[in-house]
């Protein structure tokens, strides 16, 4: 019975004490050299609780749609391309919804403090 009233008491104080999940949003700085030859830059922002991922542009969050986080990679659409990135060594594949690219261009990822302007997680 004392055993009992013991677990009851700290299964309510780790009840009383724990608060939930935070999201904590991750900044890539990402590269990519297109078919031309000419290096592509982007910044993308994710966020594993909300399974979202967003690129910044222009003082903007662009979010992303269809997109799948777990352990090893994440995956998003955005208007003109689709992206998938590596989270175990840090590379991305991007694929171009336009016609005048098409196939599969590699790059690269890394993490990076909040850009200058970005919004608050």
């Amino acid at each position: 019975m004392r055993q009992g009233v013991i677990f009851a008491a700290i299964v309510a104080l780790a009840a009383a004490t724990a608060s939930p999940a935070l999201a904590e949003p991750r900044w890539l700085a990402c590269k990519f050299t297109d078919q031309q030859s000419a290096v592509r830059n982007f910044v993308m922002v994710f966020d594993d609780i909300r399974s979202t991922a967003s690129l910044f542009e222009a003082g903007a969050l662009i979010e992303g749609s269809g997109t799948s986080i777990n352990f090893q990679s994440i995956r998003s659409r955005f208007p003109t391309f689709a992206i998938t990135y590596n989270r175990n060594d840090g590379a991305l594949a991007v694929s171009p919804l336009e016609a005048t690219y098409g196939g599969i261009l590699r790059g690269e990822c890394r993490r990076i403090a909040p850009p200058p302007g970005a919004p608050a997680g």
